[in-house]
C-alpha cells in the first residue's frame, strides 16, 4: 500500500528532459522571455533605423530638388543679365587717379557694369545655393566665402570675353559655354563641401579642371591688355590667390593655413607677371607660363598637405614645367 502511494507521488512530480528537477523551469521561462524581448527590441530597432534611412533619403531628394531649382534660377539670372544690358545704353564716364605718381584712367560704361554685376550676382547666388547644404545647415561649415571664388572668377572671365566679341553667333556660344562652366562649378562646390559625400572625388576633379581653365583664360586676358605692371601684376596676384584658396580646400586643412599658402602662391604668380611684362612674347605664351607657375605651386602645396611630397613628385612637376616652357617657346610668335 505504501509502495503504491510512493509511486503515485513520483508520477505527479514533473521531470525535465535531462532528468532535471522543477527548480530549473523558472530559469528556462525567464530565458525564453528575455529572448522574446530581445527579438522584439531588435525588430523595433530595425524598423526605426529603416524609418530614419527613409527619412534621410527623402530629405536628400528634397534637398537635391531644391539645389537644382536654385542653380537653374541663378543660371537664368546670369544668362539674362548680359542680354538685358545690350538694350541699355549708359553714358560713358571716365575718372583719372594717380597711382605711384603715374596717372591711371578708369572708364565707366555698360561693359564696366557687366564686369561688376555678373560676378556679384554669381557670388550671391552661390552663397544662396550652398546654404541649402545639410552640413551648412548643421553648422559644420563655418564659412562659405572661399567657395564663391571660382564661380565668381568664371563669371568675370565670361564678362571679359563678352565685352570683346563683336559677332552675334560667337557671342551667344560664349555665353552658353560660360553658363555651363558656372553650373559645373556650382554643383562641384556644393558636393565638395562634404568630404564623405558620394561623388566627392569627381566633384573635386571637375572643380580643379575648370579652375585651371579659368586661370589660363584670366591670365591671358589680363596680359593681353598690356597694362602697367602695377595693374596686371596686382590682378594676376588676386586671381591666383583666390583660386588657390578654393583649390587648397580650406574646410579640410584650415582657413588660416590655406590663406597663407594661397597668398604666397598669388605673390609668386604676380612677380612672374611683372617679369613677363618686360618680354616681347605672345599673349598665349604669357598665359601658359603663368598657368604653369600656378599649377606647379598648387600641386606642390597639395602634395605637401597629403604627405606625398617626394623626389618622384618633384621630378614629375619639373618635367611638366619643362614641357610647358617648350610649348610657350613655340607660341611666342603667335599673335
Amino acid at each position: 500500500m505504501r509502495k503504491s502511494q510512493t509511486q503515485q507521488r513520483k508520477s505527479v512530480l514533473p521531470i525535465g528532459p535531462a532528468g532535471a528537477m522543477p527548480d530549473n523551469l523558472p530559469a528556462d521561462a525567464v530565458a525564453g522571455d528575455a529572448a522574446q524581448q530581445a527579438a522584439q527590441q531588435a525588430a523595433q530597432d530595425a524598423a526605426q533605423q529603416a524609418a530614419q534611412q527613409a527619412a534621410q533619403q527623402a530629405a536628400r531628394e528634397l534637398s537635391a530638388a531644391s539645389v537644382r531649382e536654385r542653380v537653374l534660377a541663378l543660371l537664368g539670372l546670369i544668362a539674362l543679365t548680359p542680354l538685358a544690358l545690350l538694350v541699355v545704353e549708359l553714358p560713358a564716364r571716365s575718372a583719372t587717379l594717380s597711382v605711384l605718381g603715374s596717372p591711371l584712367s578708369i572708364n565707366l560704361s555698360t561693359d564696366s557694369l557687366l564686369l561688376i554685376l555678373i560676378p556679384v550676382l554669381t557670388c550671391a547666388g552661390v552663397d544662396w545655393v550652398l546654404r541649402d547644404h545639410p552640413d551648412v545647415r548643421a553648422g559644420e561649415v563655418p564659412y562659405l566665402f572661399p567657395f564663391w571664388v571660382a564661380p565668381a572668377f568664371a563669371a568675370l572671365a565670361l564678362s571679359l570675353l563678352l565685352t570683346r566679341i563683336p559677332t552675334w553667333p560667337v557671342w551667344i556660344l560664349t555665353l552658353l559655354i560660360g553658363v555651363i562652366m558656372i553650373a559645373t562649378l556650382v554643383f562641384a562646390e556644393y558636393v565638395s563641401l562634404s568630404p564623405n559625400a558620394r561623388g566627392y572625388a569627381v566633384a573635386r576633379l571637375a572643380l580643379t579642371g575648370v579652375s585651371y581653365a579659368i586661370a589660363f583664360a584670366l591670365f591671358t586676358l589680363v596680359y593681353s591688355a598690356r597694362e602697367r605692371s602695377i595693374i596686371s601684376a596686382t590682378l594676376t596676384t588676386l586671381i591666383a590667390a583666390g583660386l588657390a584658396l578654393d583649390l587648397l580646400a580650406p574646410h579640410i586643412i584650415g582657413l588660416r593655413t590655406a590663406a597663407v599658402f594661397a597668398g604666397v602662391i598669388g605673390l609668386m604668380v604676380g612677380q612672374t607677371t611683372w617679369a613677363l611684362n618686360y618680354w616681347n612674347i605672345s599673349n598665349w605664351s604669357a598665359g601658359l607660363l603663368l598657368l604653369t607657375v600656378f599649377y606647379v605651386l598648387i600641386g606642390l602645396a597639395q602634395q605637401y598637405f597629403q604627405d606625398r611630397l617626394s623626389r618622384a613628385v618633384l621630378i614629375e612637376f619639373v618635367v611638366v614645367a619643362l614641357a610647358a616652357l617648350v610649348v610657350a617657346w613655340q607660341l611666342a610668335g603667335v599673335r
